[in-house]
């Protein structure tokens, strides 16, 4: 119950925050010229992700081979980061069983954080951006910066779509095990709108006034308390007086 509440109380800011995280993305998308990359490998994985959601693809064929083994990598990359999750935070993993619906960890321990992380940290796109920083390191001078965008905007496409597969077609244990649906649900949507409006700071400086962003979710999330208290209050009021008459 107390999670529940949670969950309810961060609503509006959930709301706020993938608002202003949704606007912020399509601002840069559209506006910054040195995004297109970023905003071309979204838009390229969108493209795939509607195809196969929404067409008739036989199995058999190479378009079916590829939508198994999409689905295959993002179950992989799902188990993968509960088993980080739980390393981070000092647990062992004894196993890990991966197929093309569904997979399973076996853990010594979760947590909120263990049951969430799949959903909030993208997995794909932190280990694009882990190779493009060690390839930097190794050598300095090998530029592919466009194609490090590209697969970095492909890689969160695929998270976020993944992920939003996950949420609305089966019911996720994970999310139980977290607490409940709507204090989960509450969580995941607040991670990503931070992560989305933290990355875009950090590729996109220039282009993105990050605590302009937090002040406009805040705004909005006061303004929706303030709206429901002036409309509760006067039932506040009556219950009130209700109670003292008894």
């Amino acid at each position: 119950m107390f999670r529940l509440l949670i969950g309810f109380a961060l609503l509006p800011s959930a709301v706020s925050l993938l608002w202003v995280s949704a606007k912020t993305l399509a601002g840069v998308a559209v506006v910054s010229s040195t995004a297109a990359p970023f905003a071309a490998g979204l838009g390229v994985v969108f493209a795939l992700w509607a195809i196969a959601r929404w067409l008739i693809i036989e199995s058999s064929g190479a378009a079916g081979w590829a939508r198994r083994a999409a689905n295959w990598s993002h179950v992989l990359g799902h188990e993968l980061t509960h088993a980080l999750a739980a390393w981070a935070t000092g647990g062992s993993v004894y196993g890990i069983s991966v197929g093309e619906k569904e997979g399973h960890v076996d853990l010594s321990h979760s947590s909120v954080f263990v049951a969430l992380a799949p959903y909030c940290v993208p997995f794909y796109a932190l280990a694009v951006a882990i190779g493009y920083r060690l390839l930097l390191w190794f050598k300095p001078d090998a530029g592919g910066e466009s194609l490090f965008l590209f697969l970095l905007g492909a890689a969160l496409g695929g998270h976020f779509f993944f992920t939003w597969d996950s949420l609305t077609q089966t019911r996720q244990p994970d999310l139980d095990a977290a607490g409940g649906a709507l204090f989960s649900l509450t969580l995941i949507a607040i991670a990503n709108a931070l992560m989305i409006l933290l990355l875009l700071k950090g590729l996109f400086p220039e282009s993105v006034p990050l605590f302009d962003r937090l002040r406009e979710a805040a705004s909005l999330t006061k303004r929706f308390w303030t709206f429901a208290w002036v409309g509760a209050k006067p039932a506040l009021s009556a219950m009130k007086r209700q109670a003292l008459a008894w």
